[in-house]
C-alpha cells in the first residue's frame, strides 16, 4: 500500500510540474481588434471585397498585445485566403527590435482559407518582442491578391502568468474557443482516484 501511495505522489508531482510548465497563452488579432491601418476581414462573405482583399501596393502590418513572461514555445499562425502556393510569395516578417526579419511565405490554396504556422521559439530576441507586443507585417507578392482572417500568437509560459490557450479555425468571423489547463485541484482528485483504483486492484487479488 505504501508503494502505491508513493507512486501516486510521484505521479501527482509530475502532473503538477507539467501543469506549471505548460500554461498556454493566446493573443488573437482579427477584425474586432483592427486599427485604422489593419485589414483583417470581418466575415467570410467579404473575403473578395476591398479593403480586405489586397494587392502588392497595399502591404500592411499589425501588432499583437504584449504578453509578460519567458517562453519555451512561441508559435504564430496566420489565416489567409486565396494564397496560390508555391507561385504566390506573400512574405511574413516580424520586427526584432532593430529591423524586420522574414519568416517565410504564406502557404495556401486557390480560393480557400488556410493557416500558415511560423515557429519563433529559436529566435533569441523573440521573447522580448512578445513581451513588448509582437509586430508583424505582410509583403504581398506582385500580381496577386490575398485576404487575412486572423493572426494567432500562442506561447507556452512557464511562469504561471494569466491568460488561456485557444483553438482557432482559419475562417474569419468564427470565434476561437478557449482551451483550459487542468488546475492542481483537478489533478489531485485524479491522482487520488488512481490511488483508490490501484489499492482496490491489489486487495481483490
Amino acid at each position: 500500500m505504501k508503494t502505491i501511495i508513493r507512486r501516486a505522489v510521484i505521479g501527482f508531482s509530475c502532473l503538477l510540474s507539467m501543469s506549471a510548465s505548460a500554461t498556454l497563452i493566446t493573443d488573437v488579432q482579427e477584425y474586432n481588434s483592427n486599427t485604422a491601418t489593419e485589414y483583417f476581414v470581418d466575415v467570410d462573405s467579404n473575403k473578395n471585397n476591398s479593403p480586405y482583399y489586397r494587392n502588392s501596393s497595399q502591404d500592411w502590418e499589425w501588432v499583437h498585445n504584449g504578453i509578460a513572461g519567458s517562453f519555451t514555445s512561441i508559435i504564430l499562425d496566420i489565416s489567409a485566403f486565396d494564397v496560390d502556393s508555391p507561385s504566390e510569395e506573400d512574405d511574413i516578417s516580424i520586427f526584432d527590435g532593430n529591423s524586420w526579419v522574414s519568416l517565410g511565405n504564406l502557404i495556401g490554396r486557390d480560393q480557400e482559407w488556410d493557416f500558415t504556422q511560423f515557429d519563433l521559439s529559436t529566435y533569441a530576441w523573440a521573447t522580448t518582442q512578445v513581451n513588448n507586443g509582437l509586430r508583424v507585417k505582410i509583403d504581398i507578392d506582385s500580381g496577386w491578391l490575398v485576404t487575412l482572417g486572423k493572426s494567432v500568437l500562442t506561447v507556452d509560459d512557464g511562469n504561471g502568468n494569466g491568460g488561456g490557450g485557444s483553438t482557432c479555425v482559419p475562417t474569419p468571423g468564427i470565434p476561437c474557443t478557449s482551451t483550459s489547463v487542468p488546475e492542481p485541484s483537478t489533478l489531485l482528485i485524479f491522482s487520488l482516484g488512481l490511488v483508490g483504483l490501484q489499492a482496490r486492484r491489489k486487495f481483490l487479488k
